[in-house]
């Protein structure tokens, strides 16, 4: 903006950024010293407004461009108190740029104390080159508590460099009650004793009543025993832990999960299967466990053998490894998983054929002593 003043006469001519505005050239007037102060401020004014409009729209390129850059991490849960046994669905989503690599975070049988029961991965573009994932977890614990479900540190870097960034997550609180809390305000005092009056005709009554079904019953029962004449059987034994596990896994290959492409169904069965028989085969609380707690107390029993050792820990963390991890394995190694579940159960089972011998050899002996 500029200003020329000749003389007593003065001439305006103002500007804006490299183009002349709409405004023509005033014509030359003469003015008292009071009219020049007031032209001047009219024009000071007019300099900041155009300063703050090229100052604001620098901002905003500035702006515009960092934010291409930035990385947006949030994580939520759908429901901050719960009742037992219900389901939290806790995600993480993180918004990046397409010249962003994003490492997932590390997935554990456990989170803050909950149990992880599913764990998927879904990305969803966006304009801009923009990407938004979101990684979903289900837990569910079976004990009222506070929970804290810690903060994640979600590692990042530049496609064309080396250096590694970490942001983290936010501490998510979360509490789970029981049934009885939501209706622990609607408690009523105790009423008062009732006075029963010592009237006990009806009391007796009512006894007469149930001796004479109870003895109708007993000759209805006698009766029905000594006319079918019928032979006390025998109660079927329960099936062994070994015919327990075998039994699953046939139902299991039944089930052609597989070609579904239901993987981590699969092998959440799979892995359930080894874990139950484990429990009933030796007696260790295998189901109730993660991996690690159970192959830190497997590691001190002398129950397995060392080589059985190793078959279950190498089998039960590449489960993990599909089911938390996000892993894809090939036909052959989701063969082998089904293997060495049925090799474990072949070399561990019991063997109960001496005994039945055995036992058979004494009932045929009693049985020729009573005749």
């Amino acid at each position: 903006m500029t200003l020329l003043t000749i003389g007593r006469n003065t001439v305006f001519i103002i500007y804006n950024k490299l183009e002349v505005l709409p405004f023509e050239i005033l014509k030359p007037i003469k003015v008292s010293m009071k009219n020049i102060i007031r032209y001047k401020i009219i024009i000071f004014i007019a300099m900041l407004f155009t300063y703050a409009e090229d100052t604001c729209q620098a901002q905003g390129v500035l702006t515009e461009e960092s934010s291409k850059q930035l990385i947006n991490v949030n994580a939520n849960v759908d429901m901050a108190r719960v009742t037992i046994g219900d389901k939290i669905n806790y995600k993480i989503t993180i918004d990046f740029p397409e010249d962003v690599e994003v490492f997932p975070p590390e997935t554990k049988d456990k989170i803050g104390g909950l149990t992880v029961k599913e764990f998927t991965t879904e990305d969803i573009e966006e304009e801009e080159g923009r990407t938004t994932r979101e990684y979903k977890y289900i837990l569910e614990t079976y004990k009222a508590s506070s929970y804290i479900i810690p903060s994640f540190e979600i590692e990042y870097k530049e496609k064309l460099k080396s250096e590694v960034k970490m942001v983290k997550t936010t501490e998510i609180f979360v509490e789970v009650v029981t049934i009885l809390d939501a209706d622990a305000s609607d408690v009523r005092d105790i009423k008062p004793p009732v006075a029963l009056h010592k009237n006990y005709y009806k009391l007796y009554v009512i006894i007469g009543i149930i001796f004479g079904v109870l003895v109708l019953a007993a000759v209805i029962a006698h009766y029905i025993y000594h006319r079918k004449h019928r032979e006390v059987e025998s109660i079927p034994e329960p099936l062994s832990s070994h015919q327990i596990a075998y039994n699953d896994l046939e139902s299991l290959r039944a089930m052609d999960l597989i070609s579904k492409g239901q993987i981590k169904e699969y092998y959440y069965r799979l892995s359930n299967i080894v874990r139950y028989y484990i429990e009933n085969r030796f007696k260790l609380m295998a189901p109730e466990r993660t991996t690690e707690e159970f192959l830190l107390e497997m590691t001190v029993t002398g129950k397995l053998s060392g080589e059985h050792k190793e078959l279950v820990g190498n089998f039960l963390e590449h489960c993990d490894m599909v089911k938390f991890a996000a892993y894809g394995p090939d036909s052959r190694e989701i063969e082998n998983s089904f293997n060495s579940a049925k090799k474990l159960v072949d070399e561990t089972r019991e063997i109960v054929q001496e005994e039945s011998v055995v036992q058979a050899n004494v009932n045929q002996i009693f049985v020729a002593k009573r005749d």
